[in-house]
């Protein structure tokens, strides 16, 4: 399946050469002074999550590339400032401004009907996974109330707004 759906992975394996890509951790970024001129900076209507990726986009659609360079070096603890993967602590709830930060990117970039797909997606990919799960006996990794969170939180319910 990994094969057939490989244009859609959004996490690549790490290249060993500098690559072209659709963006970066904004704990990695370097930006040209030029990329703000016609970009804009990134936008303020999100708290955390998804800003790098709209502003890379945003980036792109305004001509300028975003590339992976494998010799640049940052120390970044992902997750530590939300605890969201501190593996030391007990699971808990997924903040609300992750998935408010997954709407308005959505929203903002593809559109209301782009992004009630992307719910389903992810919802009915979320329930296929749980069903596989049970069958294989694998643990429950994910944080309590995960699938209600996600769907109070989705397009239909929270609506269409950025």
């Amino acid at each position: 399946m990994t094969k057939l759906l490989q244009r859609w992975v959004i996490a690549q394996p790490i290249a060993a050469e500098p690559c072209e890509t659709d963006w970066v951790a904004g704990a990695s970024m370097i930006i040209r002074r030029e990329v703000l001129e016609t970009a804009g900076l990134m936008d303020e209507g999100y708290f955390m999550y998804y800003e790098e990726m709209d502003f890379c986009l945003q980036a792109k659609r305004s001509g300028w590339p975003c590339w992976y360079v494998p010799e640049s070096r940052v120390v970044h603890f992902v997750g530590q400032s939300s605890g969201v993967t501190d593996p030391n602590r007990k699971l808990k709830r997924m903040p609300s401004y992750v998935f408010e930060s997954r709407r308005r990117y959505f929203l903002k970039n593809h559109g209301w009907l782009y992004a009630v797909l992307a719910d389903a997606a992810w919802a009915s990919t979320h329930l296929v996974w749980q069903v596989r799960r049970v069958i294989q006996r694998k643990p429950n990794c994910d944080p309590p109330k995960l699938f209600s969170d996600f769907l109070l939180n989705s397009v239909l319910l929270k609506g269409g707004q950025v």
